[in-house]
């Protein structure tokens, strides 16, 4: 292998970290898509793509001109975001996507909502929950049947999908 396969590795593998942290700070591209504007949501999403294809078919050295044109995309994304009166995700908090393009901002408990609710008015289609109001939201009888399986079986279930009768 050759030294700029080794650096594009080496950097390939610095930007998975640098983008696991965006999505750790601003809640996911989902989050960030609602606080730009569409023109920059496109732009982002080309240079994502062109990224993608770079990896695939290019030489280490474009493989290395696109991580550094990520970087730059993403940091016009979260200054634009910023910008448009957005903030980082604190630590308490986390963010959730459901409904395919919804997102729910969630902190841990009813004490953290009023704050929440005042940080988040402005994120589009963006709803605030604590988890003591979604523990609220749980049928006992779910509970009841993780307690026994957990209790009895010893066993640790997990939820994929529940139907409503």
């Amino acid at each position: 292998m050759n030294y700029l396969e080794e650096t594009f590795k080496s950097k390939l593998k610095e930007y998975r970290s640098f983008e696991t942290q965006m999505n750790i700070d601003w809640g996911g591209i989902k989050r960030l898509n609602k606080c730009v504007d569409v023109k920059l949501q496109i732009k982002f999403s080309k240079a994502e793509m062109v990224f993608k294809n770079a990896l695939g078919e290019s030489s280490a050295k474009n493989k290395i001109q696109m991580i550094e044109m990520m970087y730059r995309a993403w940091d016009t994304l979260t200054k634009h975001a910023i910008e448009n009166g957005y903030t980082k995700l604190s630590v308490d908090e986390k963010c959730y996507q459901y409904d395919k393009n919804k997102v729910a901002i969630v902190c841990d408990s009813d004490l953290q909502l009023s704050n929440l609710k005042a940080k988040y008015k402005n994120d589009k289609d963006t709803v605030v929950f604590s988890m003591e109001e979604l523990f609220r939201f749980v049928h006992p009888d779910y509970l009841k049947i993780k307690e026994d399986f957990k209790g009895t079986l010893n066993t640790d279930i997990t939820f994929k999908k529940i139907t409503y009768v």
